[in-house]
């Protein structure tokens, strides 16, 4: 298996890195840090910052104010009476009621008494200082009611208002307290945990009869619950004939859908029967995985990487499409209130939608490199002379053959699935745009073809998986891969079908499992040692059954496909050696 490993599809590492450069000269582009005439410079702070009732953007639109002040320095937008804003240089700290922040325009430079502020403020285009918090750019005041006494203006404080903002508050601060204070205890029992569990489950079911056990309590589980289902349903049927409450057509329609029931269980019994030999070959290769994954247990953690992978890659997108976003020319609409518009050019628009099929291409990138590097190590251990000499030595240099030979296929691989979605991320758009219109048949056309792309991208991964597969046993290119792959498939559907039927199982009492026995380990833990220091264990406990539930997530995922890989690792070596 290693000793034949060639490259593979390397033009289509060349393509991704290609695109990748492209992509940064787009981001860079849009930071201004490389000048174009195709992309003009954005500034994030035109998507957050608030608009006044000009249409001037707080802190970043160069405007002179009749008071000479420029609004590139007032990044504050500060509420008027009419519901628009004005920019300001900073937030009140204090309520006072003899300083106004008012329209440009209606400020008299050379009488600037109180009294005609007043006036201002009774036509809506003055508002006295109130104590504000700033939220991004925004002001927003304190909430005071306001009273009138003896011609002095002075504030009341709506009792009942603030005490649930700030009995909202304390609860919210309170849970972030408790939080902070046990966050080792979440990480052990949410991660450390789950991972132990993780491995503590692989060893179980490699106990003699354990899994066979398992899968057939399971297997039996399901026909019992049909024929129960049945049993219920035509009891129910008799009670409504005889019941004058009921319809007589309601309690036909039952009796014969306990039938149905029974008719369904039956069914099951014989598709079980005739796979039964194919079942007890996916316990075998069940069991295998989990042997080769004990094996390499730092497999598991592979997933980590590829989500801080993904992580720095978003990152770095995410800084690129926010300059991207705000590089189209700001418009405010006026209707009950003053809203931001922005309208992008079109060569704005296809960088967007590039920008876009580069997050998938990137994500799915990962995703493939993470099964190739699972298939080739599950692949090494299954073809090995000597299993003893396999450990955590051979993840890493199943690593370095990754890198070195199958990238290219992993590149060419997830190219085919972010075309896909990219085709369906348009047809969505365009179906949102043309919804509101009366051309039903086309919005029904369109979605027709989003379901059928929905349906395409899930065959096209699976093709991918067994593909990936390929590669890692033969080292084939992802094209002949995916052939051979999609070949193998038809030769042996009743195989596949019976490995996925028990992987299933498998996989979701593993995820079940880790997470639960996490959860709960983590609730006692906390009652013992933090019941009294804590406002409430839920918070808490629920962070630790996240965490467990996608350590669980990504324990499954490599479970998974080394159960795929030794299937087709057992099926390659057959056909290799004629059954022997």
């Amino acid at each position: 298996v290693e000793s034949r490993r060639t490259c593979t599809d390397v033009l289509f590492l060349l393509l991704l890195v290609c695109a990748w450069i492209a992509m940064t000269g787009v981001g860079l582009a849009a930071t201004g840090l490389i000048k174009s005439e195709v992309i003009k410079k954005g500034d994030p702070r035109r998507l957050i910052n608030g608009l006044d009732y000009h249409a001037n953007i707080c802190g970043v639109t160069n405007y002179q104010t009749p008071l000479g002040a420029d609004v590139i320095n007032l990044p504050k937008a500060y509420p008027l009476p009419s519901g628009y804003f004005v920019c300001v240089e900073r937030c009140p700290s204090v309520t006072n009621y003899d300083e106004f922040h008012c329209e440009y325009e209606t400020v008299d430079i050379t009488n600037t008494k109180k009294s005609l502020q007043i006036a201002h403020t009774s036509q809506k285009q003055c508002m006295p200082y109130i104590k504000s918090t700033s939220f991004l750019s925004y002001c927003i005041p304190d909430i005071p009611n306001v009273t009138t006494s003896n011609n002095e203006t002075h504030t009341e404080i709506s009792i009942t208002m603030e005490d649930q903002i700030n009995s909202q508050s304390d609860f919210f601060d309170k849970l972030m307290t408790d939080v902070y204070n046990v966050r080792y205890v979440i990480f052990y029992f949410g991660c450390g945990m789950a991972m132990v569990l993780g491995i503590v489950f692989l060893v179980v079911i490699q106990l003699p009869g354990f899994l066979s056990l398992l899968v057939w309590t399971m297997i039996i589980a399901v026909d019992a619950s049909l024929i129960g289902a049945g049993w219920y349903t035509k009891e129910t049927s008799l009670k409504w004939a005889s019941s004058e409450t009921r319809g007589g057509n309601e309690a036909v329609a039952l009796f014969y859908a306990s039938y149905v029931l029974y008719g369904l269980a039956v069914l099951w019994v014989m598709i079980i029967c005739y796979i039964r030999r194919r079942i007890v070959l996916a316990i075998y290769c069940v069991k295998e995985s989990a042997r080769a994954i004990s094996a390499m247990p730092v497999m598991t953690l592979f997933p980590v990487a590829q989500v801080l992978g993904l992580v720095a890659f978003t990152v770095v997108w995410g800084i690129y499409m926010a300059f991207l976003a705000s590089s189209g020319d700001v418009t405010g609409s006026y209707g009950c209130f003053l809203y931001k518009e922005l309208t992008y050019s079109t060569n704005t628009k296809y960088a967007a939608l590039y920008m876009l099929f580069m997050w998938f291409w990137t994500s799915q990138f990962l995703v493939a490199v993470g099964q190739l590097v699972v298939a080739v190590s599950v692949s090494l251990w299954y073809f090995s002379r000597d299993r003893s000499q396999i450990g955590n030595t051979t993840f890493c240099r199943v690593l370095y053959l990754v890198s070195f030979h199958h990238l290219g296929t992993a590149a060419f691989g997830s190219l085919v699935i972010a075309i896909v979605k990219t085709i369906g991320t348009i047809l969505t758009y365009v179906q949102k745009r043309l919804s509101k219109s009366q051309l039903r048949l086309a919005v029904l056309l369109l979605k027709v073809l989003h379901n059928l792309m929905w349906c395409i991208e899930k065959c096209l991964k699976f093709i991918n998986k067994q593909a990936y597969c390929q590669t890692a046993i033969f080292s084939y290119s992802f094209c002949k891969a995916a052939r051979m792959g999609f070949f193998l498939i038809l030769r042996n559907a009743l195989r596949i079908s019976a490995v996925s039927i028990v992987s299933r199982i498998v996989l979701f009492i593993n995820k079940t499992f880790i997470t639960v026995a996490s959860t709960v380990a983590g609730y006692y833990y906390l009652e013992m040692h933090f019941g009294d220091e804590l406002n409430l264990l839920m918070m808490p406990t629920l962070l630790i059954g996240l965490v467990a539930y996608a350590v669980s997530e990504m324990f499954d995922e490599v479970f998974g496909m080394s159960i795929s890989t030794l299937l087709q690792c057992f099926i390659a070596d057959e056909e290799m050696f004629d059954d022997s």
